[in-house]
């Protein structure tokens, strides 16, 4: 299924992510890992992190305020217990890192992969995502309040037992996406893709789901119910 394009998407609730941050008044580095070492701080603000490359590394329990991640790779770290407030992520890839118990606040994430992240008991508030991949994320018992996702992949990602206010979409792909427990309703799905969504056996989580007439009939014949022209 294509996208079905549509105007501006009006949001409840104004969300703006990060504040505007002036990249002069930052110090730039390119190893942050040495930075947190000859630092000795876990309140990291006022940096742009560039370039830098990592793997498997322990990044738990740090404090990032008014920073710029900029064509970063992290590839399977470590964010637990960190916090992330006015920041920005641009360019940069995140695959297979987790983010559990962490909170971002007022975050933008432009161009970014998370593929296959963990987000467990997680905190995301009046955070904006464009252009990214989240495909095969896991997000379980996390809240997500002002959200706002554009031209994104969520494709077999999974949502247990989340509580989601406010969520807000224009074209996200949710292909073989699992929400188990975790209740849809109020959040229009209209201009995004949710074939092959799937749900709990009771379907609680659909009550309320806005969606267009394509995506009822999907989600009709997951009920059983065959829907016959006349």
């Amino acid at each position: 299924m294509a996208y079905k394009k549509k105007g501006k998407v009006k949001t409840k609730k104004d969300i703006t992510g990060s504040i505007e941050i002036d990249e002069n008044s930052l110090t730039k580095i390119n190893d942050l890992n040495l930075y947190i070492e000859k630092n000795k701080e876990t309140y990291i603000e006022l940096i742009q992190i560039e370039k830098c490359k990592y793997s498997d590394i322990d990044f738990s329990f740090l404090n990032f305020e008014l920073c710029i991640f900029k064509d970063c790779v992290f590839n399977s770290c470590d964010f637990e217990n960190s916090t992330f407030l006015n920041c920005k992520f641009i360019d940069c890839d995140f695959s297979s890192s987790k983010f559990n118990k962490t909170h971002l606040d007022k975050i933008n994430i432009n161009t970014c992969k998370f593929i296959g992240n963990s987000f467990t008991s997680a905190k995301l508030e009046n955070v904006i995502i464009k252009d990214s991949n989240f495909n095969y994320s896991s997000q379980f018992e996390s809240k997500i309040v002002d959200l706002f996702i554009e031209k994104c992949t969520f494709i077999e990602a999974f949502f247990n037992s989340c509580e989601l206010i406010n969520f807000n979409l224009n074209e996200v792909d949710f292909s073989k996406t699992e929400f188990f427990n975790t209740l849809l309703k109020d959040i229009d799905f209209t201009t995004s893709i949710i074939d092959n969504i799937q749900f709990s056996k009771d379907m609680v989580e659909i009550k309320g789901i806005i969606v267009d007439t394509y995506q009822a009939a999907n989600i009709a014949s997951i009920l059983g119910i065959i829907i016959k022209d006349f």
